[in-house]
């Protein structure tokens, strides 16, 4: 397991060298941290909470949950997985694909160490899907952050909150 720790840090390590002087933006609330970064037509995604259970993003254009596009991953046997959903109502929130979109992710990765969960991902920033959201550098969205103690995306989150961002 200490290897394929040391391994995956080193892939990090080489792509944050790759990436170092592209400037990043942060947000912390309650222990949870989401940083970004536009890359030509691509936004990279990191978000770390405090929980080996799921850790969640998502982005609507007013306060609310119904209407967000919805990132949630976790790291089951060291395997990272992040999952696209759209909020319909609070609490009735569906996969993009099951909605008929396709899913968009990219260069996922993640790891659970010290009990935390920190994970990468990539998206478009343009969709095809009216249940995917646009991601534009420099306009403002709410973005919502929460994590769970447990890897099931349907288990209720221990942390959830918003905050008005500018990506």
């Amino acid at each position: 397991m200490k290897k394929l720790v040391f391994i995956w840090l080193l892939s990090i390590t080489s792509e944050q060298c790759r990436a170092q002087d592209i400037p990043k933006k942060v947000v912390s609330k309650n222990r949870m941290e989401v940083r970004w970064y536009f890359e030509k037509d691509i936004v990279h995604f990191e978000m770390t909470a405090p929980t080996k259970g799921w850790v969640a993003i998502g982005f609507n254009t007013h306060s609310g949950t119904q209407g967000t596009y919805l990132l949630m991953g976790n790291v089951i046997k060291g395997q990272a997985q992040v999952v696209e959903y759209y909020t319909l109502a609070p609490g009735n929130y569906k996969t993009v694909e099951s909605l008929s979109g396709v899913p968009q992710l990219k260069n996922i990765s993640g790891i659970e160490i010290n009990n935390s969960t920190m994970l990468q991902f990539s998206l478009p920033k343009d969709f095809t899907s009216t249940y995917q959201r646009k991601l534009s550098e420099n306009i403002e969205y709410t973005m919502l952050m929460a994590y769970s103690q447990q890897d099931d995306f349907q288990h209720h989150s221990i942390m959830r909150t918003s905050i008005n961002v500018k990506l």
